[in-house]
């Protein structure tokens, strides 16, 4: 409102009551807070939005809650819709009575069965503005493929975390190209080089200077492809008496593993860790990462190897080769051949100046396309565009270079 020339200086407002506008209210939805990318993704990016102007709920489908703590510590508020088994159709009742009692500007979803549950039950609450995600490539089921074909409609976006995944959503899934939206993952990019305990891990795990350690990080089945890990890693174990093989990560595939590790007669060698919440460390400990994928998403995992320095060895599967550039970050081998990974292996077990040389390009790499502030700007821009709501002081990143 303009004031005229006439009007009473009394009338005018002053500077300090000028009213702020009200918060943007995000409920973020997924399917578990098991371990997993797409919820260490939130962790770290949520509590660096600016609280003046952010509320963020986070709500896990199932009661499956192992990082509940870890969100509640970094002041996150997080709630649980309690699933326990399929038949447990009133969760859709549930969902519908914290969507109203919440009244959130924004419902993103995350996984699966986030997402069509999120969708459906949020456009009959009324929820304004609706983001889906989409971070694995080509393992839907096909009842998976046709729900999220029918439910694409109620959204009004969906992110994912690289170019290769928008292009696989809108020629597998059906996603209309003008609501794929980029958002590059985060990472604390301070916490994978400032560790300083390399020695007393490697101590921990019986390695010595001589010992090259190659690790594995991810769960424990059969889309990770680590078997096929294993049993590279026992073919060049016959060149390199050196090598030593940990794998942090928990799943199905455990026993069988860890039989297979017995049968190749290499389980001396090979250390399974169970899940680990110190990355970090484990990566400074670490010589090379293996990552053995039938397929992927985008691979959080190969960004936190670079984060740390370290040259990765992976398949060229999903978005994997976005993120990791062969030769350069590190090696790529196409995926089940045995014999192409223990050749990658031999070739950087015998070469520290290549292993120098790719992981500081790893790092550098890391450094300019994944850092949290680019993460958090993305969305950030992304929230108030579709909620409508402008939060001042904060920079709105440009929309138009998102879209696939």
């Amino acid at each position: 409102m303009t004031i005229s020339p006439t009007a009473s200086t009394d009338t005018a407002p002053q500077p300090n009551q000028t009213q702020q506008p009200r918060k943007i209210k995000v409920l973020h939805l997924i399917t578990s807070l098991e371990v997993g990318g797409a919820q260490h993704g939130m962790l770290l990016g949520l509590p660096r939005f600016d609280n003046n102007h952010y509320e963020h709920v986070v709500c896990s489908i199932m009661d499956r809650m192992q990082m509940v703590q870890q969100f509640r510590n970094a002041g996150i508020e997080v709630r649980t819709l309690g699933l326990s088994r399929k038949t447990d159709i009133s969760v859709a009742l549930r969902l519908r009575s914290l969507l109203k009692d919440l009244r959130p500007d924004v419902l993103h979803t995350y996984l699966l069965h986030a997402n069509v549950l999120g969708r459906i039950i949020g456009r009959l609450t009324g929820v304004p503005a609706i983001i889906g995600s989409e971070r694995t490539i080509g393992q839907a089921r096909r009842w998976g493929r046709i729900a999220t074909k029918l439910t694409n409609p109620l959204t009004d976006a969906v992110e994912v975390n690289s170019k290769i995944g928008g292009k696989a959503i809108v020629s597998d899934l059906g996603v209309p190209s003008e609501k794929v939206e980029l958002v590059r993952s985060g990472l604390d990019l301070a916490a994978f080089s400032a560790s300083t305990k390399r020695a007393k891990l490697r101590s921990e795990l019986g390695l010595n200077d001589t010992h090259h350690l190659v690790t594995f990080i991810g769960r424990l089945r059969p889309v990770k492809g680590v078997e096929y890990g294993i049993k590279s890693f026992a073919a060049a174990s016959e060149q390199h008496q050196n090598l030593r093989m940990a794998l942090a990560g928990e799943g199905e595939q455990l026993g069988y593993l860890e039989d297979l590790a017995g049968q190749l007669g290499i389980s001396e060698n090979v250390t399974f860790l169970g899940v680990r919440n110190d990355l970090p460390d484990l990566l400074a400990a670490t010589d090379s990462v293996l990552m053995p994928s039938l397929n992927e998403g985008f691979p959080r995992t190969a960004i936190e190897a670079m984060a740390a320095g370290k040259p990765v060895i992976a398949t060229r599967v999903g978005g994997t080769p976005e993120a990791i550039i062969d030769g350069e970050t590190g090696i790529l081998v196409p995926a089940k051949d045995v014999e192409a990974m223990a050749e990658a292996l031999n070739t950087l077990v015998a070469d520290g100046e290549l292993q120098t040389r790719l992981g500081a390009a790893g790092r550098t790499r890391a450094e300019q396309n994944y850092s949290l502030a680019n993460y958090v700007s993305r969305l950030d821009g992304l929230y108030q565009q579709l909620s409508g709501i402008t939060t001042p002081k904060v920079k709105t990143p440009a929309i138009q270079d998102s879209q696939i």
